[in-house]
């Protein structure tokens, strides 16, 4: 008993593991060519900052939901189909960079939630 006990638990440590790498590799991929992930201010300096650093997304993201599943799904719904409305930043944000573009053709709902999950930690 106490052995599959032991097994099941370093699965399902593994498997968290895993999907943290995975959601990092497709943060990284996925949404660094316009999000700042880092404090280093490169980006800001050499003017290719094109949206608001990740941090300050996910400050805004959590102080505006009050679960995990409400972010991720607000996370996922507004890069699939974003709009003005849905904007949790203030208007001179979305003056200053623009409404973020749909991410429809560059990933998939699951990719975006495994991004929000491991965004989220």
């Amino acid at each position: 008993m106490k052995k599959r006990w032991f097994i099941m638990l370093l699965l399902s440590a593994t498997t968290l593991l895993t999907a943290s790498d995975t959601g990092a590799q497709l943060s990284e991929e996925k949404c660094t060519s316009c999000h700042m992930t880092s404090s280093s201010s490169a980006k800001l300096k050499d003017g290719k900052m094109h949206a608001p650093p990740m941090w300050g997304v996910m400050k805004k993201v959590k102080n505006r939901f009050k679960t995990k599943e409400e972010g991720i799904a607000f996370i996922t719904d507004y890069t699939m189909n974003p709009s003005a409305e849905k904007m949790i930043f203030p208007e001179a944000t979305k003056e200053y960079f623009g409404l973020m573009p749909s991410m429809r053709e560059t990933v998939t709902d699951e990719e975006m939630k495994i991004i929000a999950e491991y965004l989220y930690r």
